[in-house]
């Protein structure tokens, strides 16, 4: 009776073996609270990023596209190359590469401004 009392009050000690596949699904559990959801855009949100993306494209001028690279919010300033509606991406032309982005994972769309 006495050796049972002192398993109880040392539950941590006595759950010391944790299996691997234990270990592996709490770290996938822990990661995924961690991982960035990006905001939901409405309608209104949609056309103003769009009405910005078809500006550049049309003038050619630089933008800085912030957008969900699918863990974090990552910031991107390049040129317009190309905008394909069919596929719903747009291809961004940087200084030292070419990145196509979906548009479903533009957050913020920023104009260069001139001065």
């Amino acid at each position: 009776m006495n050796c049972m009392g002192r398993k109880k009050d040392n539950i941590m000690g006595a759950m010391r073996f944790v299996l691997p596949e234990h270990r592996e699904l709490y770290n996938r559990i822990k990661a995924e609270e961690r991982r960035y959801v990006p905001p939901e855009r409405d309608e209104e949100q949609l056309a103003a990023l769009s009405g910005r993306i078809w500006e550049a494209r049309q003038t050619g001028s630089p933008v800085t596209l912030v957008y969900y690279d699918g863990t974090q919010a990552s910031r991107l300033t390049g040129t317009v190359a190309h905008i394909d509606q069919a596929l719903g991406k747009m291809k961004l032309q940087t200084e030292g590469q070419t990145v196509w982005i979906p548009f479903s994972r533009l957050l913020e769309v920023e104009l260069a401004t001139n001065s």
